[in-house]
């Protein structure tokens, strides 16, 4: 992996009584954040933080026409008022009388130029700010990122029990909370479902962090403050804080029972430096029904994402993986089931772009496409060519 690529969200199913692309999108639970519009930005400026005594934080700040300056309340008995700090002379051009801890004031920058302004109780104190605007266009909004993932899979036992590995990407923890849904998908139609899912959180090396059977039986109270606690008490949920790094989550029936299950991850934390990435589900893709989806929604920017989505089986008999699917074949739909793109072989079509980004499929018999998806719900759905089954692993990576 190269660095100018995120993995941002990986995800596969395997199953029976597969839900067709729309009713697959009504099953993922995070509603899509409301993104804006505006090709402009919002800046905060903090107002006497603890720590800072007297202080704009920050106290020079750089933004483009069109953007906005969001000044926050830290303190006590400060004012925002632009002018000049030397001699304290306001120039009306933006201000705020005295105002105290909590208050807010927006101000929008539509032209270039230089901003000076001060707290007039505090001026002389060196309590100072500037705002440049340089010139140019707006800063351009930020591009969508996953902000929730999920997995519906037929789970069985042994080695094709649903195991979905995750990374956590950035320089802040992020906390998440993930689920393993078995009986509730009965009120989407489905039949044949996991009766009691049993789910497990492991770091690195495989090391057990977390583990739930039902949901209510350990973190209740906080699983319930999430927003999104299981439906059904059988069902299990984890919510952690992780540092950046590698996990992976099982499933797996209790009791060695078989069937339908969902696996889920939810961003809890998305005002963080850190990023969900790389979820990533090995499934068994069988005829008709059974084929494997992976749903994924991209939300929390208003940009579009570049996008690419690799079906992979022949290459995962390099890894020790036994029975891999010889010849897999991709779609791509959106929320409504229409097909965006699709792909059998990856060298058939956008080969050169598809090289381009450092991580084309291993083999010629793999399939990927690259997608520039606006904000909103998608599943990627893989079969065998020619009726084949085998494992298979559906990845979709985020490239910056």
């Amino acid at each position: 992996m190269t660095n100018k690529h995120r993995l941002n969200i990986i995800s596969s199913l395997h199953g029976t009584s597969v839900t067709p692309p729309r009713r697959l999108a009504g099953l993922l639970a995070i509603v899509l954040a409301t993104c804006t519009t505006t090709w402009a930005e919002t800046f905060t400026v903090r107002v006497d933080p603890p720590g800072a005594f007297h202080q704009f934080v920050p106290q020079f700040l750089t933004i483009r026409p069109g953007d906005t300056v969001r000044w926050v309340w830290e303190g006590n008995f400060h004012t925002v008022t632009s002018g000049n700090p030397e001699t304290g002379v306001a120039d009306g051009i933006f201000g705020t009388p005295l105002r105290n801890f909590g208050a807010q004031y927006s101000f929008t920058f539509p032209n270039p130029g230089t901003f000076d302004y001060y707290c007039a109780p505090h001026r002389e104190m060196g309590m100072t700010g500037r705002i440049t605007v340089a010139g140019g266009e707006p800063t351009p909004p930020p591009a969508a990122q996953p902000l929730n993932i999920s997995t519906r899979v037929g789970v069985q036992t042994g080695d094709n029990v649903l195991i979905g590995g995750f990374i956590i990407t950035g320089m802040q923890p992020k906390k998440v909370i993930m689920r393993a849904i078995g009986p509730s998908l009965q009120q989407a139609g489905l039949t044949g479902v996991l009766a009691d899912p049993v789910l497990e959180l492991r770091g690195t090396g495989g090391v057990l962090i977390l583990s739930n059977d039902n949901w209510q039986a350990t973190q209740q109270a906080e699983i319930a403050a999430s927003g999104v606690p299981p439906q059904h008490e059988l069902e299990s949920a984890i919510v952690a804080t992780l540092a950046p790094g590698a996990y992976t989550g099982i499933v797996t029936g209790k009791s060695s029972t078989t069937g339908i299950g969902l696996v889920e991850v939810f961003d809890l934390d998305q005002a963080s430096d850190s990023q969900l990435a790389n979820i990533s589900t090995r499934g068994f893709v069988g005829t008709g029904d059974n084929l494997m989806i992976g749903g994924f929604i991209l939300g929390g920017g208003s940009a579009n994402a570049n996008i690419l989505v690799r079906a992979l089986g022949p290459s995962l008999t390099q890894a020790g993986i036994t029975g891999a699917m010889s010849d897999p074949t991709l779609e791509l739909r959106d929320s409504n089931g229409a097909i965006v793109r699709a792909n059998n072989d990856w060298k058939e079509t956008q080969q050169a772009a598809i090289a381009a980004t450092g991580i084309p499929p291993q083999n010629d018999l793999e399939a990927a496409l690259l997608a520039t998806l606006p904000p909103g719900a998608y599943t990627a759905l893989v079969r065998g060519t020619a009726g084949s089954t085998g494992v298979a692993l559906v990845e979709i990576f985020q490239l910056l």
